[in-house]
């Protein structure tokens, strides 16, 4: 039978003959019955379908320009130079015989997230070099290994290729042989010619690890540019960790500051006089007199061996209120692949002090306020609402000091920042965080004739916990006025940070177990601190203070202020 003429066209019915049967037309013959003919099938132009089945034929051969393909049964089978292309769409084509290719052959499989084309050889398979021919439909996911033939009676020799078409970005693909299989396998590859930074290494590393245990992947993750591996990362998560820290940070120095409104002294009464001189702040005990009268009794007291009069401890209470905030801009590091992150806080404190001794004082405060954080370049912004509270101590022993103190802080945080894979989606994530943080100091006040001047060290800790979730982030110088004391203070130091490099671990929720760690922008290890402040303290036991302080490095620039009221009886 010459299919020539019969191009183009679907035979249903079963051919029954001794003859054999000829394509030589370019399209495509579909045979869907159960033909019993027993001469040879020759394909030599067009595409032959076998839907149905001709086993019974001798011996089918494809030469060049003709192609077999189908979801049916055929014999014996030769691929010399033409084309085998099994299945109608994805499908299997069932070789009950030999199968044979020569080198000039192509072997074209369809692949699909899910499947390929497949060739069963009941028989042997000889490969012959043919080269393999991958056209990759669409879809949501793709597998790490597709089996494209299989050979009851052994496989001989490879083919080679494969030529793709339509392969997934970051993907390439690879044959493999056994016995009696060979395959068409894909490995995920973000290795690109100018390179990953280490963020964007380990999202690539989790997800390739990912596709090689588990054998499949979602082609969006797969599909992932740099910048695309960057936004999936999360890094917006480390932007409340420095919020954090700088929140905790400035609490504490409220609480801790010695020099704030009035907790420098000893407790002692602030009887007011008609000079300032006669107040205890200059050493004299005020007793309402006129300054010649002070002055001839302290001369008096000399001769006659008298001690002088000094302060009454009276102010055991205290309580105050003050005002913080402040911003700090740490810059991304293009190695790491951080991004430049900025940080706000803002809060009010209210506390008591108990003084125990003139020497001694107990004090507990409760602040209330919020943070705000962005990561630059559009990966996204978070804030928090933020409740504090902790406890100090202090203790003089002459001219030095010692206080210490512990804080707990609790945050409600929010997170929003776009994702651009696998189309645009917006992520939300809102969890509640909790922090402890912790400070000892000492120092020793050293008296000058024009200020007093006390080095001092420190040590402090903060302990943040951010909980799994899931998106859907010195000295001072004092001026005397009547019945009052104008204080300005200045103070700078030297901080070393241990732990300086921000980091989350992160999970992606539809693939299970594929985690990775993201750094955020780093703060460097040694940071020059700077303090001013000026403070108003009235006989009658109020007092006010404004601090400005900042933290720089060739990496931050950190600016903070409070402003504090205080009462004392």
């Amino acid at each position: 039978m010459n299919a020539q003429d019969n191009a183009g066209t679907t035979v249903a019915n079963a051919i029954t003959s001794n003859g054999g049967l000829i394509q030589n037309n370019a399209d495509t013959l579909t045979l869907s019955g159960s033909n019993t003919y027993t001469g040879t099938t020759t394909v030599n132009a067009g595409t032959l379908s076998v839907n149905g089945s001709i086993v019974s034929s001798s011996l089918t051969t494809v030469n060049a320009g003709g192609t077999l393909g189908g979801n049916g049964i055929v014999g014996n089978t030769t691929i010399n130079g033409g084309t085998l292309s099994p299945g109608n769409s994805i499908g299997t084509l069932t070789v009950a015989g030999n199968l044979v290719l020569t080198a000039a052959s192509t072997y074209m499989v369809e692949v699909s997230p899910t499947a390929s084309d497949f060739t069963h050889v009941t028989g042997s398979a000889t490969l012959g070099g043919a080269t393999v021919a991958a056209q990759f439909a669409p879809g949501a996911y793709v597998a790490k290994r597709y089996t494209i033939l299989t050979a009851d009676g052994g496989v001989s020799g490879t083919f080679s290729g494969p030529v793709n078409t339509n392969l997934p970005t970051n993907f390439k693909s690879s044959l493999a042989h056994d016995g009696n299989n060979a395959y068409l396998d894909l490995t995920l590859d973000f290795v690109l010619p100018s390179g990953l930074n280490r963020n964007q290494q380990a999202v690539a590393t989790t997800l390739t690890n990912f596709f090689n245990s588990t054998g499949e992947t979602p082609l969006a993750f797969g599909a992932l540019s740099p910048q695309g591996l960057t936004q999936v990362s999360g890094e917006l998560g480390t932007g409340t960790q420095q919020a954090t820290f700088n929140a905790m940070n400035l609490f504490m120095g409220v609480m801790t500051d010695p020099f704030m409104a009035g907790r420098g002294g000893d407790g002692a009464s602030f009887i007011p006089t008609a000079y300032a001189d006669d107040t205890t702040a200059l050493g004299y005990a005020a007793n309402g007199k006129t300054r010649s009268a002070s002055e001839r009794d302290a001369y008096a007291a000399i001769y006659r061996k008298a001690p002088p009069l000094a302060p009454t401890f009276g102010q055991r209470w205290s309580v105050w209120a003050a005002g913080f905030g402040g911003s700090q801009t740490t810059d991304g590091n293009s190695v790491v692949g951080s991004n430049t992150a900025t940080s706000s806080v803002y809060g009010g404190v209210v506390g008591a002090d108990y003084r125990v001794s003139p020497d001694t004082m107990f004090g507990f405060a409760m602040a209330g306020g919020g943070t705000q954080f962005r990561v630059d370049n559009g990966f996204g912004t978070g804030r928090s609402d933020l409740f504090q509270v902790g406890v100090d101590a202090r203790h003089r022993i002459g001219n030095a000091y010692f206080s210490g103190a512990l804080a707990y802080g609790w945050q409600n945080v929010t997170t929003d920042r776009i994702v651009m894979a696998n189309g645009i989606e917006r992520l939300r994530a809102n969890f509640n965080a909790n922090a402890f943080s912790g400070r000892l100091e000492g120092g020793y006040r050293i008296a000058t004739p024009l200020a007093g001047i006390t080095p001092y060290a420190a040590g402090q800790f903060t302990s943040y916990d951010l909980p799994a979730y899931a998106e859907q982030g010195g000295g001072g110088n004092l001026f005397a006025l009547t019945d009052a004391i104008f204080t300005l203070r200045g103070r700078a130091a030297w901080a070393h940070n241990f732990g300086t490099n921000p980091s989350i671990s992160a999970t992606f929720q539809s693939l299970p177990g594929a985690s990775f760690v993201v750094n955020g922008a780093a703060q460097p290890a040694n940071v020059a601190l700077v303090t001013a402040a000026a403070e108003m303290s009235w006989a009658n036991g109020f007092a006010v203070a404004g601090t400005f302080e900042g933290e720089f490095a060739n990496t931050v620039e950190s600016y903070a202020g409070k402003a504090v009221l205080r009462y004392s009886w």
